[in-house]
């Protein structure tokens, strides 16, 4: 098999083209990936915020409703898988209750900003892994 000078720079460029996208896209990857852990963690801690500001009175710091207010007004322990498998509680059902009370619970849906109860939301179901 015979080389050419002109089949040499061929793909010798190719080659280089190749390692330039990889480079590229790794380093686009990368950076994207810090990106979204940044935001990820950004939203975990307002959604932190949110839910010490509106629900640990009542729910607890850990979910378990175990204040003294939350055992006056029996607020769920969120930590509880039975809770869990006999609420079914889908996010739309969460969010309803946030927005619009139930039973001794308070409506948010005046106070809080959509985006604001879908934090809540995923903060309560962070305790369903807490037991």
């Amino acid at each position: 098999m015979k080389f050419t000078r002109q089949g040499v720079a061929v793909c010798s460029a190719v080659a280089f083209l190749f390692t330039f996208l990889f480079v590229v896209s790794e380093n686009a990857r990368a950076t994207f990936q810090r990106r979204k852990s940044g935001n990820y963690e950004r939203l975990n801690r307002k959604a932190d915020e949110l839910y010490n500001r509106n629900c640990a009175r009542c729910h607890g710091p850990a979910g378990r409703g175990d204040t003294p207010i939350g055992k006056i007004f029996k607020a769920p322990d969120f930590t509880d898988p039975e809770w869990w498998a006999t609420k079914k509680a889908s996010n739309a059902i969460l969010s309803t209750v946030v927005v619009h009370g139930k039973g001794s619970m308070p409506a948010f849906g005046k106070k809080l900003k959509r985006s604001d109860v879908n934090l809540l939301v995923s903060r309560v179901r962070r305790f369903r892994n807490n037991r």
